[in-house]
């Protein structure tokens, strides 16, 4: 069995982190891809506005057996203080049970802990046990030695 990194990724951060993560653990990627238009200013507000009213978005990402992963990784910018809408439809859609995860989390600003409770609480509601979490700070940082210094601090 191997373990595989979940994200979603409007600017590349949080797909630099799970690249990152894939390389350290010999992890698969699964990328999350959001249906709806969220490029470009527009994007960017409906996208906050979205995540503050936890609206439902279209989705699609290659289908896998969770259950057949040690561990999985599942990682989501902070968007309004909570998970991308797509990270939250990808979890209702799928079964956690038995698994362990890792929750991760990319913020230019605040709202990082609101956001892995919710994402936790999730994976949980869905029969999944949360193993450890981080979230990263990104602005005017290096992505890189974040996700080293957190990917240490891991108690797997």
């Amino acid at each position: 069995m191997t373990d595989l990194v979940i994200y979603y990724s409007r600017t590349e951060n949080t797909k630099q982190v799970a690249q990152q993560i894939a390389d350290e653990f010999d992890a698969q990627l699964l990328e999350v891809k959001d249906k709806q238009e969220r490029g470009g200013l527009l994007g960017f507000i409906k996208s906050g506005y979205d995540s503050l009213r936890e609206n439902e978005t279209p989705i699609e990402y290659d289908k896998v057996d969770l259950t057949d992963y040690d561990t999985i990784f599942i990682g989501t910018p902070v968007w309004a203080s909570k998970p991308t809408p797509a990270i939250i439809q990808f979890i209702k859609e799928n079964e956690f049970s038995g698994t362990k995860c890792v929750s991760f989390a990319t913020m230019m600003g605040s709202g990082g802990e609101t956001t892995i409770n919710v994402i936790n609480n999730m994976i949980i509601s869905q029969g999944g046990t949360v193993k450890d979490s981080f979230i990263l700070a990104v602005k005017n940082k290096d992505i890189k030695e974040l996700t080293d210094e957190a990917l240490n601090n891991l108690e797997l």
